[in-house]
């Protein structure tokens, strides 16, 4: 009877144990961040310069930023994920719900893209585009909030913090002429950055 009670003390101590270890392990999709978050700033810039008549026709320009850094952006993502290695930790609570609520946010986005697309075919203005990006910001402010508060990383729960702010700031700029240029220091400094930091903070692959 002792023995058994002994042998499950130490079976919770063996489960606390790993869901200490999960609750601090790294978050592992740094690369993913940090190459969505280099294309869209890049975009947005792009966006700023034709919007003020820098390059091209204003007419047909977008159609050469958007498409390409739609199609470019998942190629890019489907080859990161094929040549993703296995990772420690890959298994915590912070990692898989991060796989989550990042579809989540790209799912949301989309939705948002599609309905402004039918919003201006049918007459709407183009700026109803703009209102793309508020949307956006506010599904990486959740997205990186969540995902940082479970893996214990102060670093993503900050730049979930200067999401949130980018909803704001972008919305009250929204009739000013260097907004995606807002946007773009915004992406750069809340998904660029930190995913840039997380690559490096991410541990060796398993063997």
């Amino acid at each position: 009877m002792t023995s058994s009670i002994y042998e499950a003390t130490d079976d919770l101590q063996y489960v606390r144990k790993l869901a200490e270890s999960g609750v601090n392990a790294p978050l592992l999709g740094g690369r993913f961040m940090l190459w969505w978050g280099l294309l869209l700033t890049i975009a947005y810039t792009a966006h700023h310069f034709a919007l003020n008549g820098m390059i091209g026709d204003r007419d047909t320009i977008f159609a050469w930023i958007w498409p390409p850094f739609g199609v470019i952006g998942v190629a890019g993502q489907f080859l990161l994920m094929r040549s993703m290695p296995a990772k420690a930790g890959a298994g915590s609570a912070g990692n898989r719900a991060s796989r989550l609520v990042w579809v989540a946010a790209a799912v949301t986005i989309v939705s948002m893209v599609i309905g402004s697309a039918i919003a201006a075919d049918n007459g709407a203005r183009p700026a109803t585009f703009d209102w793309v990006a508020p949307v956006a910001f506010a599904v990486y402010a959740c997205a990186l909030i969540v995902t940082g508060g479970l893996s214990g990383n102060r670093i993503i729960v900050a730049a979930g913090a200067g999401a949130a702010i980018m909803v704001g700031l972008f919305t009250a700029l929204i009739l000013h002429s260097d907004r995606y240029l807002v946007a773009a220091a915004g992406i750069a400094f809340t998904v660029f950055l930190p995913g840039l930091l997380l690559l490096l903070a991410e541990p060796r692959s398993q063997e």
